[in-house]
């Protein structure tokens, strides 16, 4: 038997991983400090690190430095639905990126207990409301089905007129009474 014991990559990548986002935070936490006082000093950032940060991804260092968007979102956190989690408040970032699950409704009025990054899309559109940017609460989620549901169109028989009219002529069909009303729309209809 060999004494060797097996390295585990996998650790150690989590482990470093885990340090470069800390690493991350901490860089941008950094530059909001530095721009909260002197906002002039974010050109000589972006030059003198335009070596290795792309200039696009300052504006994303700030919203990490000041908590408006989580590190996880730089990275491609939150998969299919990281521009829904993008337009929560951070608290609500860090409660889903957190492995918390939330509770969340289906078509036959159960409540699953699901995590983010297992919902499906139509589950994360339920649970996302856009326009308020916080996670809907089962009532609210209630209120967004009734308003997303396909509205029953009913097929109404089409009303057979008395008359037609072709080149010009009106042709009434036998025992035919018409208005002044009907009379008036049979005149605009020639016209």
């Amino acid at each position: 038997m060999s004494n060797i014991v097996k390295r585990n990559f996998v650790s150690e990548f989590k482990k470093a991983f885990s340090g470069a986002i800390e690493g991350i935070v901490k860089a941008a936490e950094i530059y909001v400090a530095a721009i909260d006082e002197d906002p002039e000093i974010k050109t000589q950032f972006i030059s003198e690190c335009s070596g290795f940060i792309p200039a696009g991804a300052w504006a994303e260092f700030e919203a990490v430095g000041r908590k408006w968007k989580h590190p996880k979102l730089l990275l491609g956190g939150g998969g299919a639905h990281s521009s829904l989690l993008k337009l929560l408040p951070y608290s609500d970032q860090e409660k889903l990126f957190s492995g918390e699950r939330v509770d969340v409704l289906t078509a036959t009025g159960d409540v699953l207990k699901v995590d983010i990054n297992s919902a499906t899309s139509d589950q994360a559109a339920l649970l996302i409301d856009k326009t308020n940017r916080r996670i809907r609460d089962i009532p609210a989620q209630k209120a967004y089905l009734e308003s997303v549901k396909p509205v029953k169109v009913i097929d109404v028989p089409s009303v057979e007129m008395p008359y037609t009219i072709t080149g010009g002529k009106v042709h009434f069909r036998a025992h035919t009474v018409l208005g002044r009303k009907e009379i008036s729309r049979i005149l605009k209809d020639l016209v």
